[in-house]
């Protein structure tokens, strides 16, 4: 779902700048700050909810993080500017970037260990479905757009819109997830004196045993959104500027 989120904001991206900037405009430009600017959120939330998830428990901040981003890619349907689209956007990147963090460490901990190398590896898979949904929603929209059965709806709203489906989650979440008994049991050793502290960057990065995994794992993710977002989810824009160069 976050996935879907995702790829219903790439696609809906500059049909929403055309709609909330003046005329005149560079949609093209305002667009890519919007995207900046989830990106950013999408960091910062998997560090500050990562923590949280260590601190209060895997389950309550999946719940947190699923009903925040899907609430706020709701919202973005109702934006009036491109301030209020832009900050909407961060906000959905804290819980985008929070969910995957904690969802991971869930799983890893959930599953035994001979397991979780595939059971990590159908989580990442599971996102195409996410792309896939999401692709297939623009193009019912942008059909019924093409023969007049949207009215004066506009399709970017309605994607947005549709993004909000993931709260439906939160009742499931609540009633059925239990804590995994790895976060549990470290709970309980911190509680008891014996264990380490749940969610400090202090020591993560101050334990010379961790410190340098730590800071090689940063370099990897963040040579992972680069290429993630700077060519997986650029590609229309790059395709249609080679196009108009091309053919125009």
């Amino acid at each position: 779902f976050d996935c879907l989120d995702q790829q219903l904001f790439i696609l809906a991206r500059n049909f929403a700048m055309e709609s909330l900037l003046p005329p005149g405009m560079n949609t093209g430009t305002y667009g890519t700050y919007a995207t900046a600017i989830f990106v950013a959120g999408w960091a910062t939330g998997g560090l500050i909810f990562g923590a949280m998830g260590d601190r209060i428990g895997r389950a309550k901040t999946l719940t947190l993080t699923v009903l925040m981003y899907s609430v706020f890619t709701g919202l973005s349907a109702f934006s009036t500017s491109v301030f209020d689209f832009s900050l909407y956007r961060f906000l959905t990147g804290l819980g985008v970037g929070a969910v995957f963090a904690v969802a991971v460490s869930l799983v890893a901990e959930t599953v035994p260990a001979n397991a979780r190398p595939y059971a990590l590896g159908l989580l990442q898979m599971s996102s195409a479905f996410g792309n896939i949904a999401a692709a297939t929603v623009s193009i019912v929209l942008g059909y019924m757009q093409i023969n007049g059965q949207l009215g004066d709806f506009k399709p970017w709203k309605i994607m947005f819109l549709i993004g909000i489906l993931p709260a439906l989650l939160i009742v499931l979440i609540q009633r059925r997830l239990k804590e995994p008994t790895a976060w549990t049991d470290a709970r309980a050793a911190h509680k008891a004196g014996t264990g380490k502290q749940l969610g400090s960057f202090k020591e993560l990065f101050g334990d010379p045993r961790w410190r340098s995994r730590a800071i090689f794992g940063v370099l990897l993710a963040f040579a992972g959104v680069v290429g993630l977002w700077g060519i997986g989810f650029f590609a229309p824009d790059l395709i249609g500027y080679v196009f108009d160069k091309t053919f125009k």
